[in-house]
C-alpha cells in the first residue's frame, strides 16, 4: 500500500474566505475551499477533493496547519474526507474544524496537507439519490431531504448523505450530513434522508447545495 502526502498553501485575504487554485498533484486536486465561521464562532477549513488518480484512494485526511504574522505556528487540525475510498473521478468535501477559539483573531495564512493510501479496490457504492426537496422552516434552519435507493446486490451499511451548500456565488458555506433512515440499506431497497442545516448563518444564505454519499 503506497501513502502519499500532499500539501497546499493559502494566504487569507481582508475577507477571510478564500478560494483555492485549482492544482493537481500526486493524483488528488482541490476542487474548491474556504475558511468560515459557523453561528458559534468555531473557524472551519472547507473543501472539496477530486481523486484525479487512475487508480482509487483510501484513508483520506485533510490536514489544516494554521500561522500567523511572521509565520509563526499556532496549530494543526485534521479530519478525514467524507466520502471514502474515493475511485477515479470521484469527489469529497472535507471539514476541519478549528476549535481553539482563542486564535481565530491570530489566523494568517495556513497549509493543507492531504495524506492518503492508494489502494486496488473499488468502493462498492452503486446507490442514487431522488426526490429531493428543501425548505426554510420558520424557526431559519433550513431541510434538504430525499430518498436513496441501493442499487447493489449487497447490503448499504452506514449510509451518510453529506450536503456541500453555497451561496448565490457558488462561494462554500458548510458541510452538512445525516444518516439515511435506516441506516443500513438493504439490497435493491431505499431509505429516506433529512439534512438539517442548523447554522442560521449559513441556512440564510444558502442557495444551491451538492449531495454525496459514503457507506461501508
Amino acid at each position: 500500500m503506497n501513502s502519499k502526502t500532499n500539501l497546499l498553501y493559502f494566504t487569507l485575504g481582508f475577507t477571510i474566505i478564500i478560494l483555492s487554485s485549482i492544482i493537481p498533484i500526486f493524483g488528488l486536486k482541490l476542487v474548491d475551499s474556504a475558511i468560515t465561521h459557523d453561528q458559534n464562532k468555531f473557524v472551519h477549513l472547507i473543501g472539496e477533493v477530486k481523486n484525479d488518480d487512475p487508480n482509487p484512494v483510501d484513508n483520506i485526511y485533510a490536514k489544516g496547519i494554521l500561522f500567523g504574522k511572521n509565520n509563526s505556528q499556532l496549530g494543526n487540525y485534521s479530519n478525514q474526507v467524507d466520502v471514502h475510498p474515493l475511485s477515479h473521478g470521484e469527489t469529497s468535501p472535507f471539514d476541519i474544524l478549528v476549535y481553539d477559539k482563542g486564535i481565530n483573531e491570530l489566523i494568517n495564512t495556513f497549509k493543507i496537507e492531504f495524506e492518503f493510501n492508494s489502494t486496488s479496490m473499488e468502493p462498492k457504492r452503486d446507490l442514487t439519490i431522488g426526490s429531493v426537496t428543501s425548505r426554510l422552516d420558520f424557526s431559519g434552519f433550513y431541510y434538504i431531504s430525499g430518498r436513496v435507493t441501493n442499487n447493489m446486490n449487497l447490503m448499504s451499511n452506514n449510509t451518510l448523505i453529506i450536503a456541500s451548500v453555497v451561496d448565490k456565488n457558488g462561494n462554500l458555506l458548510g458541510i452538512w450530513k445525516a444518516q439515511t433512515e435506516p441506516y443500513n440499506i438493504p439490497p435493491l431497497g431505499s431509505a429516506s434522508f433529512t439534512i438539517p442545516v442548523t447554522d442560521k448563518i449559513q441556512s440564510f444564505k444558502l442557495n444551491n447545495y451538492t449531495l454525496y454519499i459514503n457507506n461501508l
